[in-house]
């Protein structure tokens, strides 16, 4: 079976969607052939990926990241050229509706995948309801075509159901890691160095967009907290974003890494103790996930995905408030013997979300999704010939 992934993502940008997407062309099974199709600025064509040279702007609330124009008919051309036999939208942009753009011309069978909760981020960066819900009745159009729709979390379900969208078509696709690029063993003491981190210093750290949406207002007054109980720490800030100027100015201990590869990210989680995230809007969370295959307790909201992908009092906590996070922050930084009982908790459960498991729900939707599309082209073949007077086609 041939699969076109669509994708707003070309790997370029380092995402949840996109380590999702390397995922599965890593994992794939032997009856699934899946491409990537997208755009960027220059053009790729390789077996496996393919990024169609397009023009590109700066998207609202997001203006580092780009969204391509993509050449639809170059789509179209592509797919009944690779004899693609399901197309899979993962995201809602412009690559997106190319995909329904081909579904639609060649007859094809589509599948959703749903990652980003982009009314909730719209709401939370324009400040505005208005643009919220009329983001929220945007994604009901795309999605809404889709003969079934994966969803990381059980929460992203209900948001989805909320939204009017169809609940038989709903199924759940919890997120996996790799626990061998995350894992303890990349531990590194000349990082911890440099962090200034020591046994008696130490590090809690966040991985992501440094963002309002990703409730990162609580940072400062956790710091403060955690200052105020006596707690020696260092905080510890990867990625980038538009909250990042902000954040150094009430944070200015803290360390800001910038941008890093995902193997840098890697020896980051290792190389602290705690990992912090407060977001309410995640649909998952793939940080969450990482940090506890780095050995990390992981500290957590209780709105969002990512709630559901930790065992609360073992590998982690699930936090109500900024001085919930700030009472589990505190037992944790200053006991080790917490810590090490949470950090094999931990890695334990990571574990069992390795994506070679993890990945087996998406695989059985392909699978279902284009054997009953098969069985819609032969009944209405069947009919076809009933109404010229014909015999039927053969089972």
């Amino acid at each position: 079976m041939n699969v076109a992934i669509f994708t707003d993502n070309d790997f370029e940008k380092v995402n949840g969607v996109t380590t999702v997407l390397r995922a599965v062309l890593e994992h794939a099974p032997a009856d699934v052939r899946p491409r990537i199709y997208t755009c960027d600025a220059d053009g790729v064509d390789r077996h496996d990926y393919l990024a169609l040279k397009a023009s590109g702007v700066g998207i609202p609330y997001y203006s580092e990241m780009k969204m391509y124009f993509p050449p639809l008919a170059r789509f179209v051309s592509e797919a009944k050229r690779d004899g693609v036999d399901l197309i899979h939208l993962t995201t809602p942009g412009p690559v997106g509706l190319a995909a329904l753009w081909a579904s639609s011309r060649l007859g094809i069978p589509l599948v959703g995948s749903f990652h980003t909760h982009l009314a909730e981020y719209t709401r939370r960066l324009s400040g505005s309801r208005w643009l919220g819900n009329v983001m929220r009745e945007y994604l009901r159009w795309p999605y809404g075509r889709c003969q079934q729709i994966l969803v990381p979390s059980e929460a992203t379900r209900q948001v989805l159901i909320d939204s009017k969208l169809d609940a038989t078509r709903l199924r759940i696709w919890a997120r996996g890691v790799s626990t061998a690029r995350f894992s303890p063993a990349r531990r590194s003491d000349a990082l911890r160095q440099a962090w200034g981190a020591s046994n008696a210093c130490p590090a809690l750290i966040y991985v992501g967009r440094l963002s309002k949406e990703k409730g990162l207002s609580e940072l400062p007054a956790l710091q403060q907290s955690l200052r105020a109980a006596g707690v020696p720490h260092r905080l510890i800030l990867v990625g980038d974003g538009p909250m990042r100027e902000e954040l150094e100015r009430r944070c200015p201990d803290a360390v800001f890494t910038g941008t890093l590869s995902h193997d840098a990210v890697a020896v980051s989680m290792a190389s602290a103790d705690v990992f912090v995230f407060p977001s309410r809007t995640d649909t998952a969370g793939n940080v969450v996930l990482e940090a506890q295959a780095s050995g990390l307790p992981v500290l957590v909201t209780n709105e969002g995905g990512p709630r559901e992908n930790l065992l609360p009092g073992r590998s982690g906590e699930v936090c109500d408030s900024t001085s919930d996070f700030a009472v589990h922050a505190a037992r944790l930084l200053t006991s080790r013997e917490q810590r090490a009982a949470q950090s094999g908790g931990a890695r334990a459960f990571a574990m069992s979300r390795r994506w070679d498991r993890s990945l087996q729900p998406l695989f059985r939707a392909y699978r279902d999704v284009a054997a009953a599309g098969k069985a819609s082209w032969r009944q209405a073949s069947r009919g076809n010939l009933r109404a010229a007077g014909t015999a039927e086609l053969p089972s």
